[in-house]
């Protein structure tokens, strides 16, 4: 039987709702992380010594963000202000991937001791960035990023969106309800007081989103 596969819930949604498919001939197919490489970033010396690299020390709470900075993710910026103002000064922040020209100036001037801009990164490289948070806050829309980072094992602060919540696999994700500086810190603070429940969660469900298992469920289907 031909079936119809749709990466996020929303387009399984799409598929019934629009296109008016039968529930039984359409499923979910989710984005992951590569195995190999995301085994290879978590390696624990590998994560001190990129963690050194950029001025992380292995007591601070490390959140990251990575992804395109564009008008439909401005949210990045209040998470800079978010960690530049919070009181708890283990709290620090990398941010990386493009920046569309009319707002480099806006990411540059949140630059601090606390929050580090390090530009544009290859596949490789982001698996690298992500390995070194305890934490990873997508403020913004959904990218292919979060599928990722789940697949790592890592925890996840993000923003509701309907068709999305997929990446919570069973307590590893926080999500932001609204916009604003003061919720974001109010969920770097959450997270940061519970974060062995939320590592293990985190742990316990990244085989949902590992390519090796995905790819086992598609053969399977």
């Amino acid at each position: 039987m031909t079936k119809f596969y749709g990466v996020l819930p929303a387009r399984v949604d799409f598929l019934k709702n629009v296109y008016k498919l039968p529930e039984n001939k359409v499923d979910l197919l989710v984005m992951g992380s590569e195995d190999v490489k995301a085994e290879a970033s978590m390696n624990k010396e590998r994560i001190s010594s990129n963690r050194l690299s950029h001025g992380v020390q292995q007591k601070d709470f490390l959140i990251v963000f990575g992804g395109k900075i564009d008008k439909y993710k401005t949210q990045v910026l209040m998470l800079m202000d978010a960690v530049n103002t919070m009181p708890d000064l283990s709290v620090k922040l990398v941010v990386f991937g493009s920046i569309v020209p009319d707002m480099k100036e806006a990411v540059e001037k949140r630059c601090s001791d606390r929050v580090k801009y390090l530009g544009w990164a290859t596949s490789d490289q982001s698996y690298d960035y992500f390995g070194m948070a305890d934490v990873v806050c997508f403020p913004g829309r959904h990218s292919v990023y979060w599928e990722q980072v789940a697949g790592m094992g890592i925890p996840l602060i993000v923003k509701r969106w309907d068709g999305t919540t997929h990446v919570d696999v069973g307590g590893n994700v926080l999500f932001l309800e609204s916009d604003g500086v003061e919720e974001i810190q109010s969920a770097i603070k959450q997270v940061k007081n519970s974060y062995a429940s939320y590592k293990a969660a985190a742990v316990q469900g990244k085989d949902t989103f590992m390519y090796s298992k995905i790819a086992e469920r598609c053969i399977g289907c």
